[in-house]
């Protein structure tokens, strides 16, 4: 009798468990994220500007402000999944101090929460408007899911986050533009949709600059990176051939062409960075970096060395996949990693200053 109420309990309660399964996965597909192929995210109404003929472009994954030298990360091979919201604040405090800093004219932001358990709800989109009021702020979701399940013990929970550009240029539109790569049903329900948040300008020449903020894949083993190298490249040949000049930087999760990673840097067994296929942009497109200081290290453990019985432990492994890509028409003056140690993010800033050729002399306003 005992044998047979037991094996009852049993049944009753796997049959709940797939039931609660198969419902969480049904609300996860209703509620699931379906961005269109371009979708307009402008939030300024002002007339555009004319982009000077120079300027000055920061990129700087934020990490969602939760990411900084104290944390490590369970996606990574660490055990947390988010900082304490004291520290979180703190971060995003001292980002935007570093952003003042560096006074750029052009701001491409990734990983900015909006509305995410991991960032206890902070809306750093709006922290971020708030703290620039002298800019227009274009956002694009990269990450929206009403529940990630994962890990088990201590879920991330729902997510809000995307792409920031900050521009002290009013731009003639900006445009959420979905990459073609995605993961494989039901993982596809938690995970990000991968975009290119794209500003077009006018420059006084006449001539139309496109501004472009990316942050590619970063967990693949299933070629979307290329995927997405395939569809940057095709778009932005296009572009070329109609007299558009770009600008794209970002965290691109690859290295860039003359760039050696170390053995190192390639045997983390959670994140394994992939050479960036420079040959998709065709002849004229250049990428540059700075090649004397890591932007990107490994969150398999805190940056500052914890003592472990006695003796500290050594650092994270550090890499370079924050980069730019410029096409002919665009000549790069400097390009430089803010060495900032990593304090508020898992990334450092990187700035590039250039000057466009083809509008040089003709004014600007």
């Amino acid at each position: 009798m005992r044998i047979r109420k037991t094996f009852k309990a049993t049944v009753w309660a796997s049959a709940a468990i797939c039931v609660a399964a198969v419902l969480f996965l049904g609300v996860s597909w209703i509620a699931e994220y379906r961005p269109d192929a371009r979708e307009t995210v402008i939030y300024d109404t002002a007339e555009p500007v004319f982009l000077p003929d120079t300027l000055t472009v920061l990129s700087w994954n934020i990490g969602y402000a939760g990411l900084g030298d104290d944390m490590d990360f369970f996606y990574d091979g660490g055990k947390r999944v988010r900082d304490s919201r004291r520290r979180t604040l703190e971060n995003l405090r001292n980002i935007v101090a570093e952003l003042r800093k560096a006074d750029a004219d052009i701001m491409l932001l990734q990983e900015v929460d909006c509305d995410s358990h991991r960032s206890y709800g902070i809306r750093e989109v709006d922290s971020l408007r708030a703290a620039f009021p002298g800019y227009v702020l274009s956002f694009a979701y990269n990450y929206r899911a009403w529940w990630v399940p994962i890990p088990l013990r201590s879920p991330m929970g729902r997510v809000g986050s995307g792409l920031v550009t900050l521009s002290r240029v009013v731009p003639l539109q900006a445009q959420r533009v979905q990459y073609p790569s995605a993961f494989p049903f039901p993982v596809r329900l938690f995970n990000l949709k991968r975009c290119l948040l794209a500003l077009q300008f006018r420059t006084a020449g006449g001539d139309t600059v496109l501004i472009g903020n990316t942050h590619n894949t970063a967990y693949d083993a299933g070629g979307m990176r290329d995927a997405e190298m395939r569809f940057l490249g095709g778009m932005l040949r296009r572009d070329a051939a109609r007299g558009v000049v770009s600008v794209v930087g970002g965290d691109w999760n690859q290295y860039p062409p003359g760039y050696t990673p170390s053995p190192e840097e390639l045997s983390n067994e959670f994140f394994v960075p992939q050479a960036v296929d420079s040959q998709v942009f065709g002849p004229g497109f250049r990428f540059a970096y700075d090649d004397s200081a890591p932007s990107l290290r490994y969150l398999d453990a805190p940056w500052t060395p914890v003592p472990e019985d006695g003796e500290p432990r050594q650092r994270p492994q550090t890499t370079l996949t924050d980069f730019f890509l410029v096409s002919p028409g665009v000549r790069v003056l400097s390009v430089r990693t803010l060495p900032l140690g990593f304090r508020s993010s898992d990334h450092n800033p990187v700035v590039m200053r250039v000057v466009f050729e083809n509008t040089a002399g003709a004014g600007s306003q």
